[in-house]
């Protein structure tokens, strides 16, 4: 009488869970990226695709990581529209790596500061409509939504410009070539047929050369979410699962199956954990390898920088402060800028005593605790 309680119990609150997932997964408007292909909504690119598609200029979807970009001899051109996922440093080098090889990458971003070495200036803070200027001398009107400009170098080739600086620019990396624009939302539904937007952006495509077909980067708009993840599902598969997972958790419980925690070894602790760290310290300290140490943690801090904000280990601190510029709050920016000034010099040191050594890894202990206490 009891099991048979028990077990009616049981199919309600799976009756239950039934009718929960049924009414959460009625048909509601999908929820899209900004700056997506696919994307009716106001910000996506849905409108721009289409045309291409409609005018036959070959446009694609490109959805796999840059490692998979195939090394063809037809020259292709990548569209990055505002990348919502931060692009780690194998997969930065490994888009530089496709462009050597001959194609062309364009890069729509407000604030690009971190990609493929681009680094962008403050000038008066402005934003609006804008004076566009062309290589060839002739104005246009557009919408400009940033107060940042590009940074050129002497041998990047100016595309259009207006009275603060230059928007988009073109730079070769070795048989390919870049191109960088401030301006991804002149793509966008509601602003590609606004003011001049779409004659600027058809000849940014004239100077990309996409004859060889046009792809849209989707990689870098995907999330690593699980709710991500687990929509390509159907959901009777995933309501399947559930049901199964809470019967299997209903089995064990019902016949009394119990887990403890997990003890590690004391010796796993003690002999191979602070014994090694404890000799290892001493072997720096005997042998005053001071400037090797802070290298050490250094790198560390440059580490937990790309894993938190996306900043590539590589820039200095000077390009760090200004890709950090943005993305963190004001009161922490002005902790950053004081921290990394304190610690520039080293950069030009290559012989530190114990007393610069102290004094140097306070600051970089502080740095640490700054990225991963927040």
């Amino acid at each position: 009488m009891n099991r048979r309680k028990a077990w009616l119990g049981i199919g309600a609150v799976l009756l239950l869970l039934a009718v929960v997932i049924y009414w959460s997964s009625k048909e509601e408007p999908e929820v899209y990226p900004p700056y997506t292909s696919e994307s009716p909504a106001l910000n996506g690119l849905r409108g721009f695709y289409t045309l291409l598609e409609e005018q036959g200029q070959g446009a694609a979807r490109w959805t796999a990581a840059p490692g998979q970009l195939p090394g063809s001899s037809t020259s292709r051109t990548l569209l990055m529209a505002e990348p919502l996922k931060t692009v780690s440093g194998e997969e930065m080098q490994r888009y530089r790596e496709w462009m050597e090889a001959g194609h062309t990458i364009w890069l729509m971003k407000q604030h690009p500061a971190g990609y493929f070495d681009v680094g962008v200036e403050y000038p008066e803070s402005r934003q609006g409509s804008s004076r566009i200027t062309d290589a060839d001398g002739n104005q246009y009107d557009a919408e400009v939504r940033t107060s940042y400009r590009l940074r050129t170098e002497e041998a990047d080739q100016v595309l259009l410009k207006d009275e603060l600086g230059a928007i988009a620019v073109e730079r070769s990396y070795g048989e390919g070539r870049l191109i960088v624009s401030l301006t991804p939302s002149w793509l966008t539904n509601d602003q590609i047929l606004d003011k001049d937007h779409f004659t600027l952006v058809s000849k940014l495509m004239d100077t990309a050369d996409s004859s060889g077909g046009l792809w849209f980067d989707e990689y870098i708009h995907t999330r690593a979410g699980f709710a991500d993840k687990a929509g390509v599902y159907p959901s009777w598969i995933l309501f399947f699962t559930i049901q199964m997972a809470v019967l299997t958790i209903l089995s064990l419980w019902w016949k009394g199956k119990r887990f403890g925690p997990y003890f590690t070894p004391r010796e796993a602790v003690v002999r191979f954990g602070d014994e090694r760290l404890q000799a290892v310290a001493s072997w720096y300290k005997k042998g005053a390898f001071y400037r090797e140490s802070l290298e050490i943690q250094e790198s560390y801090v440059r580490q937990l920088l790309q894993e938190r904000y996306g900043v590539p280990v590589h820039l200095s601190w000077e390009e760090t402060r200004e890709s950090l510029d943005g993305r963190v709050d004001a009161d922490v920016m002005e902790r950053w800028t004081t921290m990394s000034r304190r610690i520039e010099p080293l950069e030009h040191q290559s012989h530190v005593d114990k007393k610069s050594y102290l004094e140097w890894s306070g600051v970089l202990e502080e740095m640490r605790k700054e990225v991963q206490d927040r």
